[in-house]
């Protein structure tokens, strides 16, 4: 994997109507661990598993989120 650009992910689940269902704050050296490499597009894809939630460095904003309005 490259040298990523970033230090978190910032990763948000949107419900059809937009509502927040769940946010995260996901650290680079996790999505590092978590991503697979992509031969076909020479890129590494990060999936945003269920078991990505519970991992012991994973901030879940989700309540903090739900809670602003614009």
């Amino acid at each position: 994997m490259r040298a990523a650009n970033f230090d978190v992910l910032a990763a948000i689940l949107f419900a059809e109507d937009y509502q927040v269902l769940k946010a995260a704050l996901i650290s680079r050296e996790i999505v590092k661990a978590q991503a697979t490499y992509v031969q076909y597009t020479n890129s590494h894809r990060f999936l945003l598993r269920d078991s990505v939630w519970t991992l012991p460095t994973v901030v879940n904003v989700s309540d903090i989120l739900k809670t602003v309005e614009l």
